[in-house]
C-alpha cells in the first residue's frame, strides 16, 4: 500500500521522514511512505505529486501550531479525502495546536499526538487496511523495538520549539506560503540534499571506512537518524539500541541513494575523514 505524507516547514518536514523511517521499519516493503521532499531532480513536481495523491490509500498530514493553515497542507488533504473515506486522513499533531484550529477544514479528521500512544494508534490505524494485517501481537512487539528514534527525534522537534515565538502576523504566514512555493519550485533543479560536514564524513566513513570504531553520543545519534530519514544510510537495528562502541560498517549500510550522493560532490582531502 502507498502512504502519502504531508508537510509544511522543517520542523514538520523532519516529523515526516521521521515518521516514514518508523513505517518502513515496521512495514518493510509492504508500505511506500512518499514525502513530498523526495522527489527527482528535473521532474515535474506538480504533477509527481498529483500521481502521488492518486495512487496514495492513506494520508498522514504532520501538523505545527505554524502550518496547520497552510494552503498546501489543506489542498493535499482534500485530495486525498477525495479519493476515500475521512477516516484514511489522520493529522499528526507535533504541537498543541491554538483554538482556532477546531474551525479549520483540518478539524474533520480524527487526529493523534505525535506521542507513543498516538503514534501507535496510527500505526494500527495502517495495519488495519492492509491486504494481510501483522496480528496485533507482532505489531505491538515491532512497535516497541523501533518507537525510541522516531521518539527522540520528535523530544527534539518539542525541545526547539519552545524556543520559537507562540504567534506569527499575517505577512509571517504569507512569506512562509511564499517560500514554500519557492521551496516546491527549486527542487526540480536541486539534485543534493543539505548535511553537516559531519554528517558527509559519516557517509564518507561508512563507503571507505567501514571498519572504523565510532563512540556513541546523542549527537551522533542524531546525525545518524538524519542520514537515516534522508534514506541515504539503513540501520540494521534500531539507533536507540546502537552500544556505546561500535564499528560503522557492523549496523549501517549505505543505499543507492547515499552512494549517488557522494558520487555528486566534490571529494573532501582525505586528512578531513577518519574517527568522529
Amino acid at each position: 500500500m502507498r502512504i502519502f505524507t504531508s508537510w509544511s516547514g522543517d520542523r514538520s518536514k523532519t516529523a515526516a521522514l521521521g515518521l516514514k523511517s518508523l513505517l518502513q521499519d515496521l512495514f518493510e516493503e509492504a508500505v511506500q511512505v512518499f514525502v513530498s521532499d523526495h522527489i527527482t531532480p528535473g521532474e515535474a513536481w506538480a504533477q509527481r505529486i498529483g500521481t502521488e495523491l492518486e495512487q496514495s490509500e492513506f494520508g498522514i498530514l504532520c501538523l505545527t501550531r505554524d502550518n496547520w493553515q497552510s494552503s498546501w497542507l489543506l489542498f493535499e488533504a482534500g485530495a486525498i479525502a477525495k479519493k476515500f473515506a475521512s477516516s484514511r486522513v489522520v493529522p499528526y499533531l507535533i504541537d498543541e495546536l491554538p483554538p482556532a484550529s477546531e474551525r479549520s477544514p483540518l478539524a474533520q479528521f480524527q487526529h493523534v499526538r505525535a506521542d507513543r500512544e498516538g503514534t501507535y494508534r496510527l500505526v494500527e490505524s495502517i495495519n488495519t487496511i492492509r491486504e494481510s494485517p501483522k496480528p496485533s501481537d507482532r505489531l505491538e512487539r515491532s512497535f516497541t523495538k523501533w518507537w525510541p528514534d522516531l521518539e527522540q527525534t520528535l523530544k527534539a522537534l518539542q525541545a526547539s520549539n519552545a524556543t520559537q515565538p507562540a504567534l506569527r502576523t499575517d505577512r509571517d504566514l504569507l512569506e512562509a506560503i511564499l517560500q514554500r512555493v519557492e521551496g516546491l519550485s527549486r527542487a526540480r533543479n536541486e539534485s543534493r540534499v543539505e548535511l553537516s560536514p559531519i554528517e558527509l564524513t559519516h557517509l564518507r566513513n561508512l563507503r571507505d571506512h567501514p571498519e572504523l570504531a565510532y563512540k556513541l553520543d546523542p549527537n551522533l545519534q542524531k546525525e545518524l537518524r538524519h542520514l537515516r530519514d534522508l534514506g541515504l544510510i539503513k540501520n540494521r537495528k534500531p539507533i536507540a539500541d546502537l552500544p556505546p562502541n561500535f564499528q560503522l560498517g557492523q549496523h549501517f549500510d549505505l543505499t543507492v541513494k547515499g552512494k549517488d550522493h557522494l558520487q555528486s560532490i566534490v571529494p573532501l582531502p582525505e586528512e578531513q575523514t577518519g574517527t568522529p
